[in-house]
């Protein structure tokens, strides 16, 4: 069985790098997630066997490449369940209907192939830390501080099928196959 998902990267910007090296010093309890493994989770499968990775495959490519590349902003830091009692510390996804509409697809068009449909309602987020004691009072002023920041704009240009396999040093990820979204001409974009 695979550990897999199906993800966008982000790519890194100058506000996300100096965010993450705030994180960063929170010291070694608190490893925030690798800045080159940063994406956001459209669908989670979990345990997989091989012999649906062709049929997710196949889903996920018309799903995905019937959508117009696009890009989102990255903006406001928070925390699940709230900045009281974090357990995770995300970014933000401002501009992002494309990817909550190809979330929504996938969790659809999914079902026939015994993957049940997400019970909570997507909240494109990008997470960079994940707790599991008490935080230092300086992440809760960052999380004050930051609320409201604009981390700048990514492009978004192709979805990922991932497996992930966790380690001592976090989570390992392996591309599986990239869609990637249909491209508009340079006309359409200007307007």
């Amino acid at each position: 069985m695979l550990r897999t998902f199906i993800a966008v990267k982000i790519a890194q910007t100058a506000g996300l790098r100096q965010l993450h090296a705030r994180l960063s010093e929170l010291g070694d309890r608190f490893r925030p997630v690798a800045v080159d493994g940063l994406h956001v989770t459209l669908k989670f499968f979990g345990d997989t066997s091989e012999s649906q990775v062709s049929e997710i495959c196949a889903v996920a490519k018309r799903v995905v490449e019937s959508q117009a590349a696009t890009h989102v902003r990255l903006k406001g830091l928070g925390a699940f369940p709230n900045p009281r009692r974090p357990s995770v510390v995300w970014v933000g996804l401002d501009q992002s209907e494309l990817l909550s509409r190809i979330a929504a697809d996938l969790d659809r068009e999914l079902v026939p192939l015994g993957f049940a449909r997400e019970s909570r309602a997507f909240q494109p987020h990008l997470t960079l830390l994940r707790i599991k004691s008490r935080p230092p009072d300086q992440l809760f002023s960052l999380l004050a501080d930051e609320a409201e920041t604009d981390f700048g704009i990514v492009p978004i240009d192709d979805v990922e099928y991932l497996q992930s396999e966790l380690g001592p040093r976090g989570s390992r990820y392996t591309r599986l196959a990239t869609f990637r979204l249909a491209h508009r001409d340079v006309e359409e974009s200007k307007g």
